[in-house]
């Protein structure tokens, strides 16, 4: 049942929160690359991690989830 539930997590991704740097530059890095090419903006973000992240903190996927995020809970200008 360990492996399983530890596995669930791997899969869900990450459970801290992003610091505000963090999301700047992701978003930074989409405008630049795009929203669909995640391997340049994870490359290009990788430099800005906070200390102490896992290696697979920005991957690919994981900063797409994040952008999604991002998106669904920031409020459109008017």
């Amino acid at each position: 049942m360990a492996v399983i539930t530890k596995h669930k997590l791997l899969v869900i991704g990450p459970t801290e929160p992003w610091s505000v740097r963090e999301k700047l530059c992701l978003a930074t890095s989409v405008m630049k690359s795009g929203d669909q090419n995640w391997v340049s903006v994870s490359r290009a973000i990788k430099p800005f991690a906070e200390p102490g992240r896992p290696p697979d903190w920005f991957s690919q996927k994981h900063c797409a989830s994040k952008y999604s995020e991002l998106l669904e809970t920031t409020e459109a200008p008017k």
